[in-house]
């Protein structure tokens, strides 16, 4: 069992090395959405689309690697409450724990919001392709494309295509991470910090990792915010839906009482109509909780944001 514990997950990609570019790397790229492509022998044989594979591969690697580190802090918890483990070991596990976690969640936070602003301006160059602003000479629409690459014949076909496909890649690696995951993240990150088991860290460090979260946490507010009112309003949707059922089911109670309805034509009815009911409120009863389990990390997070290190 310590040796699922103690086990290393899968080195995430570092971007330190020569294939992973760091922060200024990751900021020149963002530049490069407002100046044209280099020409002849200036131009590089790594084109910018290479440096948004490697992100993305990056981020997947860091958001799996934080999966498996939570799990594993989950079942150090269980071993250390059933005995299994001494009050040394657990710290010495947790240390090490704590310090592969760190490093992910930051780097997740940080390629986060390089995709997100890369994906956010490739919206805008295809915008802006698609009204017809696609000039060669026009700076900004040369992003991932090569000067060669660049002819009006293909400006309606290949780049669109290139656009569309760099924001699906985007897309489909975000979404590897959803909001409740990440703050459940978040939550994890923040109590280990506050449980102060690394002692290695020092007071600066657990502050700039506090502000980090926070800043991250600001973000998934303002999306939760909006997802919460879709949410509620699906509620109140589905509440009205399972009232109308509900007075459907005494009408037919009455005409089967009446005499208006048969036993057989009422039991059909009556059927199907509980049956619906059932899903309605199973579906208002699931969102209910997940809003409840939502707001309670928020919450959580808060709190823990606002304790002192």
């Amino acid at each position: 069992m310590l040796g699922f514990l103690s086990k290393r997950p899968k080195r995430p990609l570092q971007n330190t090395s020569d294939e992973s570019p760091g922060r200024d790397s990751f900021e020149a790229l963002l530049d490069k959405f407002g100046t044209p492509p280099p020409s002849g022998n200036e131009a590089s044989t790594k084109r910018p689309e290479d440096d948004i594979e490697v992100a993305i591969k990056a981020f997947k690697s860091h958001v799996e690697n934080v999966k498996e580190v939570s799990l594993r802090l989950e079942e150090l918890g269980k071993m250390l409450k059933s005995g299994e483990l001494s009050e040394n070991v657990y710290r010495m596990i947790m240390d090490e724990l704590g310090d592969q976690l760190s490093i992910s969640v930051e780097e997740i936070f940080r390629l986060r919001e390089v995709l997100e602003i890369t994906k956010a301006k490739a919206k805008l160059e295809w915008a802006k392709e698609k009204v017809g602003f696609t000039e060669p000479e026009t700076k900004g629409v040369y992003m991932l494309f090569e000067r060669e690459d660049y002819t009006r014949n293909l400006a309606g076909a290949t780049i669109s295509s290139r656009w569309e496909s760099m924001i699906s890649k985007i897309d489909s690696a975000l979404s590897t991470l959803t909001i409740e995951e990440e703050l459940s993240i978040i939550k994890q990150y923040l109590s280990l910090i506050e449980s102060r088991f690394s002692p290695r860290v020092d007071s600066a460090k657990i502050e700039r990792a506090k502000m980090v979260c926070e800043q991250r946490l600001s973000r998934i507010s303002e999306k939760w915010a909006s997802i919460r009112r879709d949410k509620l309003e699906r509620v109140i949707n589905l509440e009205l839906k399972a009232s109308q059922i509900k007075e459907k089911i005494k009408e037919i109670e009455v005409r089967y009482a009446v005499g208006e309805l048969d036993q057989g034509t009422y039991e059909y009815t009556m059927s199907d109509l509980r049956a619906s009911l059932n899903r309605v409120q199973k579906t208002i009863s699931e969102l209910r909780k997940s809003i409840n389990n939502m707001d309670t990390k928020m919450f959580r997070c808060s709190e823990l944001l606002r304790q002192n290190p």
